[in-house]
């Protein structure tokens, strides 16, 4: 009877996940990941690429939160409230969250006639 031959001993490549491979090239355009993807057999799409990017960005901020003095977020009244302020700051940019909050801000005098 003839020996069966065994399975080649390669160690099997890990498959590579979406979120890993979109991480490992920040500075591309979707687009351009879209395309590379297409190249590694994964199939993406620019949306799905954007909703990574901004979880990590989240991620990131909540980790930097926590390390700083103190812990960075409050526990109590508000603290829900502040944490979301700080992360949707952090999403439209520091100067483009003040203008909205000084916008907000003057519609409420006007309306309370300050």
């Amino acid at each position: 009877m003839p020996k069966k031959s065994r399975a080649t001993t390669e160690t099997p490549t890990k498959p590579t996940l979406k979120s890993e491979f979109i991480l490992a090239h920040p500075g591309l355009p979707a687009k351009d990941i879209v395309a590379k993807g297409k190249d590694a057999g994964l199939a993406l799409t620019e949306k799905y690429i954007y909703t990574i990017r901004s979880v990590d960005r989240s991620r990131k901020l909540h980790a930097a939160l926590r390390a700083a003095p103190g812990g960075g977020l409050r526990t109590g009244t508000g603290a829900a409230a502040e944490t979301l302020l700080v992360s949707v700051a952090a999403e439209l940019g520091l100067g483009r969250a003040i203008e909205v909050l000084e916008s907000h801000r003057r519609t409420v005098l006007g309306a309370l006639g300050k």
